[in-house]
């Protein structure tokens, strides 16, 4: 290198020369030599690398100077560059010379690199907004619509396969999606992990729209070769279509979501299109699901209390139920049915049961230390995401630790279904707590669910019976009904299992049920309490009717 070339210059991507007050090159870095194709320019006058009279006298005129020239092209092959310059005194004047080319490229690759999904190639979110937006604001007739997939079950995929052959996977959704949608002059794009969109616009019908969401359905149930199997996958699908001249794209877009929303409660490989009758339901309850979290900090959601008792007279409280309710500021008081299944879409199932739990045993802790053995036990029922928790026991335990409460001060309940979710083993999980002297009532719809308890070794002394088969149970009689609950009964004897029942309407219904062999009831025939204070009432005696 020659004596005053700045050292830097050999890192730069760009090209640097130095030159003297004459004009010469004095040095030039690897970066310069591989624009003009290996040309060495050591010892030239500068303008002659000029390729064209103009970019040779804007050459010459930059020499002592600092100036920037667009535009200019260099060498026999005519280079286009822009050249910035840096007097620099005795030590000349460094050239500094950006391949225009080179930077455009770049840009490009930066640009692309932008907006599109690297794993899948396919336009990323914020470009299939981008477009999407820009379909609405240029189509002025016509319709426009937005299929929203998301995959079914992709966790399991990732599970069962590994992240590797998982990204396979979604390669393989991508590429089916373009081919699906590919004579269909369609906007393909991933959104988010395993979420795409797709985005139509033309002189359509909805059906034309439904058929390419069903096509797509069976199209990506088709099995590809991944990690040595057949993968086939299914996916939900929220369509929405409107007017060219009467929609915006942010609304467009949140009718597809919505749809989807109602198209993974229906279950899977499913397609909903957006209904605007029905969406604004959807929407409050999906804004409401979204309150939970801010609710539960606060201190929003309470607990309430109602008795079980003894029938038919209900005379004897057995034990109390606690459930959530939920002050809303502007909607009132909710009850648990109203907002606790909407927790499962955001994750809060686990957090709303665990704070059930934690109030219902401060409660019964504070009855135990002022009322002593008068106290009743209190009595939860199992979110459903919590039963099945892993950590189920850990749960109930720090609980129960934190309260200074035995075991046998807690009652849990949990359907039939819990018991046999696949993701989880929640008859590990009471057993465990038998053991330790927790109380399990398992709620049951019919025999089928009471048969579960000796199949699959459940610790239960009691089932409650739920559902239509209390309904039906009336005074004025459904004999089928009646018969069912009494071979209930009878099975349940068998099994050493007493039977209670919620739901109870009236004291009348409770007489019917009692005279079917049903022991405790529960039901809003009964009063129910939104505070614990209210609640003790029903402690340390027995409870009045009327």
């Amino acid at each position: 290198m020659t004596e005053g070339f700045p050292e830097w210059s050999e890192l730069l991507p760009i090209g640097v020369l130095l030159v003297d007050g004459d004009g010469l090159v004095v040095a030039a870095n690897p970066a310069f030599g591989r624009m003009l194709d290996g040309v060495d320019a050591v010892g030239r006058h500068v303008a002659a690398l000029g390729a064209r009279d103009r970019d040779q006298r804007a050459l010459r005129g930059a020499v002592g100077k600092a100036v920037t020239v667009e535009n200019l092209e260099l060498g026999a092959a005519r280079r286009a560059a822009r050249l910035t310059t840096a007097p620099g005194g005795e030590r000349g004047t460094t050239f500094m010379v950006e391949d225009v080319h080179e930077l455009q490229e770049l840009r490009t690759t930066f640009q692309h690199q932008a907006l599109h999904d690297p794993m899948t190639g396919l336009p990323n979110s914020a470009h299939f907004r981008s477009k999407l937006e820009s379909i609405v604001a240029n189509r002025r007739s016509g319709r426009i619509a937005v299929l929203v997939l998301d995959v079914d079950g992709f966790k399991v995929v990732s599970d069962g396969l590994g992240a590797e052959d998982a990204d396979e996977v979604l390669r393989g959704v991508a590429d089916t999606l373009r081919e699906t949608f590919s004579a269909h002059d369609a906007f393909v794009a991933r959104l988010f992990g395993d979420g795409f969109a797709v985005a139509l616009e033309g002189e359509f019908g909805t059906p034309y729209v439904t058929a390419l969401a069903e096509q797509a359905i069976a199209d990506l149930a088709r099995p590809v070769p991944v990690g040595g199997i057949g993968v086939g996958v299914s996916a939900s699908v929220g369509i929405a279509v409107a007017d060219a001249r009467t929609t915006g794209h942010a609304e467009l877009m949140r009718s597809g979501e919505v749809a989807l929303h109602r198209a993974k409660e229906l279950g899977k490989a499913q397609w909903v299109l957006f209904n605007p009758e029905t969406s604004k339901s959807d929407r409050d309850r999906y804004r409401l699901a979204c309150g939970i979290a801010g609710a539960l900090h606060a201190g929003e959601i309470g607990v309430a209390y109602q008795p079980h008792v003894v029938l038919p007279d209900a005379q004897i409280v057995t034990s109390i139920s606690v459930s959530l309710r939920w002050r809303h500021p502007e909607l009132g008081e909710l009850r648990s049915e109203e907002f606790s299944p909407l927790a499962e879409t955001t994750g809060m199932t686990v957090a709303l049961g665990r704070h059930l739990l934690a109030e219902a045993l401060r409660t019964g802790a504070d009855w135990r230390a002022r009322f002593g053995d008068d106290a009743p036990m209190v009595c939860l029922t199992l979110p459903r995401r919590m039963a099945i928790d892993g950590d189920l026991v850990g749960i109930v335990r720090t609980e129960l630790d934190r309260h200074g409460l035995e075991p046998r001060h807690l009652m849990l309940c949990a359907d039939g279904p819990s018991l046999v979710d696949a993701r989880g083993d929640l008859i590990e999980s009471i057993s465990h707590l038998a053991r330790l002297g927790v109380v399990f009532i398992m709620h049951v719809t019919g025999m089928s669910e009471l048969e579960l308890i000796p199949a699959l070794g459940v610790p239960a002394p009691g089932v409650m019976l739920t559902g239509p088969l209390v309904a039906a149970a009336s005074t004025a009689g459904d004999a089928p009904a009646q018969r069912h609950i009494r071979h209930i009964v009878e099975r349940a004897a068998e099994l050493g299992i007493a039977v209670g029942a919620r739901g109870i309407g009236s004291q009348e219904h409770a007489r019917a049920l009692f005279d079917l062999g049903v022991v405790v009831g529960a039901g809003p025939y009964l009063p129910e309490y939104a505070t614990a204070e209210e609640a003790e009432t029903w402690v340390g005696r027995v409870y009045p009717m009327g």
